[in-house]
């Protein structure tokens, strides 16, 4: 049976494909809440049916319950991830990831099998991978860590592309872009800029605040994410205005394809070999009117080739990224049976 684990900043994703090829689908929040450990506490959650976890004086709730807590208690929710990063030296949030894998990554039934999984930030080979790999472990899998640029490509172009093309990821903490070509990445950059740090730029120019629950004042992400997703704003370079949407838009876009392009120029002699290839764009930023005629202006400024009647938004993508993470493990599986 061959595994996929997906981990962004928010959420946690498996899909496991067993012997009779039924695809099971498991996915959890990446949020948590905490509790004074007390009788009242422990009273309350064993009668509701919610799990928890306990350290220094302190019960932990992981998961979607966090927030059903969150609002019941008036507590505060805190998100596992900050900026994509987990608190490695810190033993709890090290259990809390550890819980959350175990709660929708069962063991594996027999040795030899694959779990592909992506982590999220910008560098594979992190410690929080690292870690990552070692839980997957636990539950008996042979973990193989993998990335959205592959696993976009290998789900999201057709076997008549050769599975070949340019992916584009603008999420929550993190962005890449990849070039593909038959299965394999040529090229890859990653920027630790997504809809997080975008949200909080336009929060700032707008001037969009909240105060917290300590009466700090905050930019209220949300709001901006709003507005950014309305009908009234649109990243179409045709209009005859430039909004500060289309300004940090372009902003992470240079980050992303002015390496990119040096990484391309590289290997120029094999680019020139390759058709005008498609683009699949994925994530939450993608999703804003008008961004793939911005994104198609950009890459032609950068000078890279590719099939102008192609850009794909990709739907469903988080569907789409572990789909194709599920097919890297099964790829890795049969390799590793024909080895044998």
């Amino acid at each position: 049976m061959s595994s996929a684990l997906q981990i962004d900043s928010t959420c946690l994703r498996t899909l496991q494909n067993d012997s009779s090829h039924k695809l099971t689908r498991r996915s959890i929040e990446a949020l948590y809440t905490i509790l004074e450990d007390n009788i009242e506490n422990r009273s309350m959650l064993h009668k509701i049916g919610v799990p928890f976890l306990n350290s220094e004086e302190t019960l932990i709730i992981p998961g979607g319950n966090a927030a059903q807590i969150s609002r019941f208690s008036n507590v505060p929710l805190y998100p596992l991830f900050a900026n994509g990063e987990l608190v490695l030296n810190d033993p709890v949030h090290r259990q809390l990831l550890s819980t959350l894998i175990q709660s929708i990554l069962p063991k594996a039934r027999h040795s030899g099998e694959y779990c592909a999984f992506i982590g999220p930030g910008i560098d594979p080979q992190s410690p929080l991978n690292k870690l990552t790999s070692q839980l997957i472990a636990l539950q008996g899998f042979t973990p193989f860590a993998t990335t959205i640029t592959l696993a976009a490509a290998l789900a999201a172009f057709p076997a008549a592309t050769r599975f070949s093309g340019y992916v584009i990821y603008l999420g929550h903490s993190h962005s890449e872009i990849g070039l593909v070509h038959q299965s394999r990445v040529v090229a890859r950059h990653s920027v630790p800029f997504g809809s997080e740090w975008m949200d909080e730029q336009l929060a700032h120019s707008w001037k969009m605040f909240q105060n917290d629950s300590e009466g700090k004042q905050r930019t209220d992400s949300k709001r901006a994410k709003a507005k950014r997703l309305s009908p009234q704003t649109s990243l179409s370079p045709y209009l005859s205005h430039h909004s500060v949407v289309t300004s940090w838009y372009e902003s992470l876009l240079d980050s992303l394809l002015d390496e990119f392009t040096t990484q391309l120029e590289a290997i120029q002699t094999y680019i020139a070999t390759l058709e005008l290839l498609p683009v699949a764009c994925l994530g939450d930023l993608a999703q804003t009117a008008g961004f793939n005629e911005l994104l198609s202006q950009n890459l032609v400024n950068h000078k890279i080739p590719f099939n102008q009647n192609e850009i794909n938004l990709v739907p469903d993508e988080p569907s789409t990224i572990t789909r194709g993470a599920l097919v890297v493990a099964a790829m890795e599986e049969e390799v590793a049976t024909r080895a044998a």
